[in-house]
């Protein structure tokens, strides 16, 4: 007969069990991450008697966490996703609060200069308008300059994020790893059912992790998991990990990028892959923020260079050509500041971007890559073939240039132009990385608040371009010296006739033509463009004109007006004050206000979009964690019911006990 004392035993110890475990999901209640647990009871076989079988009571074989795979990785994706959105709505939505304020943003001081313009040209001179003017243009610079500090904090803060993420990643991966090691050992050792707060815990911090990166985990047969990120990288393989670390980028090395580390070995990774807010602050920073930052570029260079070109064509207070009121555009050390030489070992050059063209300006950035370098021979010149891609549109071109003809590289539909200053080597495949507009808000300066420097009469002496000219060159009178040539009331102007041009040396012949269109022999001479800048200078009789931008062709002809300005004249800035209105950028679709408004319209859309994004991530990830609550999470009302059955199961088990004690002890007394 079967034994009724371990049978009853065998309840206990199947109710004690459960009793145990109930407590530990009461205990646990509030734990995060934690998994309701269950005890597994199987019989525990039976005897034969006869003809019958006669149970012998219940073992306990093991103790199962709820636990749902699906679950686990939907909740997992979900979260991934919702770390991406919220950190992409944050980002974009510090931006536009930036962009957009009365504060920080700059709608306020552009108006404020032009409304200042307007004051100057109804009273061109009165010294106090003038003064205001310069006033507002050094407050417009001031904001400009802190903008782009603004926007200058949020990318550092972005790359110190980067770091951050990483280390934190680092941390998880390596409790991962420990996990994996401790859970093996245990499943190895045959306590599988110690496994399961364990389980817990490297589920946690692979959800966690999934909140960095998007995350894939695969569990191999030793109980172990292998955790991959972004596309497929691994980082967690079993025991093994893998290190991910921050490097600064080439070319640009405020740029922070990331990489994985294995021993010796380092691969870099694209972070805009990774997913989950990782993936988020690359996209920012790279797409959206480093766009700001050549947006407003593009505003400050068209409006700061549109009026210092206008300051050229009028005479000062004193009588003298306009000089720059804003700092130049195109000084040596802006254009250099443009050009990002990729560190590849295929050779060193000076390169330089310069700006020839505002309508045609954009706010996008260029690869340039040599595709093939010629150093001089005594038959061959020293040429380079370059190919640009446009990184925004994906637009390439690629061009050859004769080194002995000119030195300057045209991007086509870019409104800029490359100049070849100097060369040490160059190999095929050398990248640069061109940056147009990138710094022009940091580098804005106002040059000087001499108010007698502000320009208001139109020149003494305008150079206009005839009609018939077959050429593209600009001319404009760069300074009136002394003892200039007397045009006076019978001699209105003079001509400057392009004779020839030498198709060797690019040697430019002229004569200089009388109001009757007669050459004066004594003014003819020559000039040679510069093959860097493409610039040439034609002087005579103390005028000096300058070409300063297009080319040449022979018997084109530029005339020389003599304008009588005297005290009020302010046809000069009157022409300034219209800049306001015109249609200057994108083509000459656009105002300097356009491309401002465009800007914030465009960030705008995106943090509206982001907004609705994270609002749909955060329901989808609130439901996937509803459903791992509902199977695995700890119910309290559940818990206290099956604590009350396992005490009266525990409570019937003792009994059988005290029944075969009895019968027992009943046999004992009739064997007496």
């Amino acid at each position: 007969m079967a034994d009724l004392f371990q049978i009853g035993l065998s309840g206990i110890y199947s109710s004690q069990a459960k009793l145990s475990t109930t407590s530990h999901n009461i205990a646990n209640i509030s734990t995060e991450g934690y998994s309701r647990q269950s005890v597994v009871s199987e019989t525990a076989g039976a005897e034969r008697y006869g003809d019958y079988f006669i149970g012998t009571g219940s073992i306990v074989a093991g103790v199962e966490r709820a636990y749902d795979q699906f679950a686990f990785t939907e909740n997992n994706l979900n979260t991934s996703n919702l770390g991406y959105a919220t950190e992409t709505y944050e980002q974009n939505n510090q931006m536009d609060m930036l962009l957009s304020d009365e504060s920080t943003s700059i709608t306020q001081p552009v108006l404020e200069v032009f409304e200042s313009i307007s004051g100057v040209a109804d009273n061109p001179n009165m010294l106090e308008s003038r003064t205001v003017f310069l006033e507002s243009a050094g407050n417009m610079v001031s904001q400009y300059n802190r903008l782009y500090e603004n926007l200058e904090i949020q990318y550092s803060n972005i790359n110190n994020d980067i770091v951050n993420s990483a280390q934190t990643i680092n941390q998880l991966a390596d409790n991962i790893s420990s996990l994996n090691q401790q859970i093996s050992s245990l499943l190895g050792s045959g306590n599988a059912s110690n496994t399961n707060d364990l389980f817990d815990q490297r589920d946690k911090a692979i959800n966690e992790l999934s909140e960095f990166v998007d995350v894939s985990a695969v569990t191999t047969d030793n109980g172990m998991m292998n955790v991959y990120i972004g596309s497929g990288q691994a980082l967690v393989m079993g025991s093994d990990v893998l290190t991910l670390t921050t490097v600064n980028g080439d070319p640009d090395p405020a740029r922070k990028e990331l990489a994985l580390t294995n021993g010796d070995h380092i691969s870099l990774i694209n972070g805009e892959r990774l997913g989950g807010k990782l993936s988020a602050l690359f996209e920012t920073r790279n797409n959206d923020l480093e766009r700001a930052f050549n947006q407003i570029g593009q505003n400050v260079i068209g409006l700061t260079h549109s009026i210092n070109e206008q300051q050229k064509e009028g005479l000062t207070l004193e009588g003298e050509i306009g000089t720059d009121l804003f700092n130049d555009v195109n000084s040596q050390d802006s254009m250099e500041s443009r050009v990002l030489a990729h560190n590849d070992g295929l050779g060193e050059a000076l390169l330089t971007v310069r700006i020839d063209d505002l309508s045609s300006l954009t706010a996008d950035e260029f690869d340039l890559v040599v595709d093939d370098y010629q150093v001089a021979t005594a038959s061959s010149p020293e040429t380079i073939t370059f190919t640009s891609t446009n990184r925004t549109t994906g637009e390439t071109s690629t061009s050859t240039v004769d080194m002995s003809v000119s030195q300057r590289l045209e991007i086509p539909n870019s409104g800029i132009s490359v100049g070849i200053d100097s060369i040490t080597s160059l190999s095929a495949g050398k990248e640069f990385t061109l940056r147009p507009t990138r710094l022009a808000a940091q580098e804005v300066t106002l040059q000087h608040k001499d108010v007698a420097k502000v320009v208001t009469a139109d020149s003494e002496i305008k150079t206009v371009a005839s009609s018939d000219n077959t050429g593209t060159a600009v001319l404009r009178t760069n300074s009136i010296l002394g003892n200039t040539l007397d045009l006076g009331e019978d001699n209105l102007f003079v001509t400057i006739n392009i004779t020839a041009i030498d198709a060797t040396t690019g040697e430019v012949s002229y004569d200089v033509l009388d109001t009757n269109g007669t050459a004066i022999s004594s003014l003819s001479g020559t000039t040679t463009p510069d093959l860097l800048t493409g610039k040439a200078t034609f002087a005579f009789a103390g005028v000096e004109v300058e070409m300063i931008s297009g080319s040449l062709a022979t018997n084109d002809t530029f005339t020389l007006n003599y304008n009588e300005t005297g005290d009020g004249d302010n046809r000069n800035i009157m022409k300034m004050a219209d800049l306001q209105t015109q249609k200057i950028m994108n083509n000459n679709k656009a105002t300097f206000a356009d491309v401002y408004n465009g800007m914030l319209s465009e960030v705008g859309a995106k943090t509206a979009n982001a907004d609705i994004s994270m609002q749909s991530a955060t329901i989808l990830q609130s439901q996937s964690y509803d459903r791992i609550q509902a199977l695995s999470g700890v119910n309290m009302d559940e818990e206290v019911a099956n604590l009350l059955q396992f005490q009266q199961h525990y409570s019937v088990a003792t009994r059988v006990i005290s029944v075969a004690s009895e019968l027992f002890d009943t046999i004992l007394q009739v064997a007496r």
